[in-house]
């Protein structure tokens, strides 16, 4: 049973689709242990990881001739439906018992990602329009595995005032912080906000900006899709090019979660991808040591909890929209003046 029942219809990553291969893959999704697999046809299928005879890891197993899980402890196969097909222990022309079956979850492969909803879907996979745009060149980090919680993890990307501090001379500077006015708006389980501000030029170390100068004027337009979706087109406005963040993060439900990001640009479609990438795990590495150290690790449920200030509107609004999910009535919080989006 999922350790957040309010999450189980939402669509959540589980992994990248090009790591399923041709073994089974075990994951950890909202407390549940599921086992991935590529069926006959080459889809990604996902169930409960475990043998309905004895309640072995199928993931321990292997994917036969036929695309079918079959398990290690007796042999057992089960088809793409679930279905058990193969039990070696019973005479020819025995039937298997109905009951041999998986219990199967929804199991979609976009976007480079292989994403589970172990419930009745209650929205639309989150959107990622450049990934299918020919002007756009991809770059897939690593995993980030971080010992938090996921909302901790995608509420840091709604935190613009630590950009020019903790990410100095990368995404802004210590000698300009003050954060730019802006407004957030919920528009159904998306939240959109838009920031322009002054970025430095980071060629001499990573080659990833468009900036002609020191520093140079980037306007960033959000949508973070509920629960767990950032999607970030940065404009470049000396240039007009573009370099777009999409991440997402996976919620395990044992106190950590996993993030998974593509680097995607307009420009610079010919150059090194290795600095992007690079670039990104600089960024995550200084955000983990920082967002592992917050306490408690689960966002407090209410907002009076900890002082919040205006240039923590898209925060709080992230907050209340999170306790909408789950039915919660989040109050507003008290600021130096009050947050409101």
């Amino acid at each position: 049973m999922s350790v957040a029942p309010h999450l189980a219809g939402y669509w959540h990553p589980v992994g990248w689709a090009a790591a399923v291969g041709d073994r089974p893959v075990p994951v950890l999704l909202l407390g549940e242990r599921l086992v991935v697999w590529r069926d006959v046809n080459g889809g990604v299928v996902a169930a409960v990881d475990r043998c309905p005879h004895r309640g072995t890891a199928l993931s321990l197993g292997r994917v036969d001739e036929r695309g079918c899980l079959v398990c290690p402890y007796h042999g057992w196969g089960f088809d793409a439906a679930g279905s058990c097909v193969a039990v070696p222990q019973l005479a020819a022309g025995t039937p298997v018992p109905s009951r041999a079956r998986l219990t199967m979850v929804g199991c979609e492969e976009r976007w480079g990602l292989v994403w589970v909803c172990l419930a009745d879907p209650v929205a639309e996979i989150p959107s990622f329009p450049e990934f299918t745009d020919s002007r756009y060149r991809h770059v897939r980090c690593e995993p980030y595995r971080w010992s938090t919680s996921a909302e901790r993890m995608v509420e840091n990307f709604t935190d613009f005032g630590h950009l020019g501090y903790l990410h100095d001379g990368l995404l802004g500077t210590r000698d300009d912080l003050v954060v730019p006015v802006h407004r957030v708006e919920q528009v159904g389980g998306e939240l959109h906000y838009v920031l322009s501000m002054q970025v430095p030029n980071t060629n001499e170390r990573f080659a990833v900006t468009d900036v002609q100068g020191r520093r140079g004027l980037q306007t960033n337009r959000y949508v973070l899709t509920l629960p767990y979706t950032i999607h970030l087109q940065c404009t470049y406005e000396d240039t007009g090019a573009h370099r777009t963040l999409f991440f997402v993060a996976q919620p395990h439900g044992d106190g950590t979660c996993t993030g998974f990001c593509y680097q995607s640009r307009d420009f610079d479609l010919d150059g090194d991808d290795e600095p992007y990438a690079r670039f990104q795990d600089l960024l995550a590495e200084q955000d983990r040591v920082v967002v592992e150290s917050q306490r408690p690790a689960d966002v407090p449920p209410e907002p009076v909890d900890e002082l919040h200030l205006p240039f923590d509107r898209v925060a709080v609004a992230y907050r209340r929209a999170m306790g909408g999910l789950d039915g919660r009535t989040p109050t507003a919080p008290p600021v130096g003046g009050r947050t409101r989006p």
